[in-house]
């Protein structure tokens, strides 16, 4: 069985940010790979892709029928992996070429983790670092950072496959929250996760991301904390977080960016509840 799968979704990405990607992908220092890419119909970057599979034999295309979206098309990525590992990996943000090796190398030591993610730099269109993601390092301070944010950056995600196959895949119902219920269902199994906390993905972003986000993201959010949160804190916990996560899912899109910067809402998303 190959030790480690790479799974990417793609559709009608920017071509150098893709070539980009797939290049730190291919140049990284662990090798022993397989790296599965899913394009949807309509595919701007098929011709490169092929052409790119017939001169490395670690590259596997799949072509979808019918749109599946990212997190369908991410489904049947770890369908046909067969990684003992899966890393996430998305087209338009690209890596440190030993991102797969200190990831393997800490599950190698730490049995006990099933999810294992990584600090980000920021890049722009010009791939000019911005700035920088932290994320919380251990497992108690993931769990408590997930009741107001995403505590691990899933470009950075390198995961157990049997620990998947266990909780389940990518909801493909929830769009723009299906990789926010994926972590919340492993913290309600109590699965165990770590961040790295070297830089170890280059993620591409744009001036306001709340914008990209918009009203669907943080409705479903919502409905996802309030699904799973009972299975992983107290209520005492998890009722600031519900009731901030409501409120923000009933604002239009046009407050919806002017709102999620004011400084009085970063402060309630770093409350720190014990």
């Amino acid at each position: 069985m190959t030790k480690l799968s790479v799974i990417m979704a793609t559709y009608k990405e920017n071509p150098q940010f893709l070539k980009t990607c797939i290049e730190s992908i291919l140049n990284q220092t662990f090798r022993d790979f397989e790296f599965i890419i899913v394009v949807e119909p309509g595919e701007t970057n098929l011709d490169y892709l092929k052409e790119l599979s017939g001169t490395d034999r670690r590259i596997k295309i799949l072509q979808n029928v019918l749109r599946l979206g990212v997190a369908g098309s991410r489904n049947r990525a770890i369908e046909e992996s067969s990684g003992e590992y899966i890393a996430l990996a998305d087209g338009d943000d690209y890596y440190d070429l030993r991102r797969f090796e200190k990831q393997l190398e800490f599950f190698r030591n730490n049995f006990n983790i099933s999810v294992v993610g990584s600090n980000m730099c920021l890049v722009n269109e010009c791939d000019n670092i911005v700035g920088r993601r932290m994320y919380p390092k251990e497992y108690d301070d993931i769990k408590r950072s997930f009741l107001f944010e995403m505590a691990i950056a899933n470009p950075s995600v390198m995961v157990r496959k049997k620990d998947v196959e266990e909780i389940g895949f990518f909801n493909d119902k929830l769009f723009k929250a299906e990789d926010f219920d994926l972590w919340l269902r492993f913290l309600s199994k109590n699965k165990k996760m770590h961040n790295l906390q070297d830089n170890l993905v280059y993620y591409r972003t744009q001036p306001n991301d709340n914008k990209k986000r918009g009203h669907t993201h943080y409705k479903n959010y919502y409905n996802t904390l309030k699904t799973h949160s009972k299975f992983i804190w107290p209520f005492y916990q998890r009722f600031i977080s519900l009731l901030f996560f409501f409120i923000v899912s009933k604002i239009p899109n046009l407050l919806l960016d002017y709102l999620v910067n004011l400084k009085i809402v970063k402060k309630i998303k770093n409350i720190r509840l014990r």
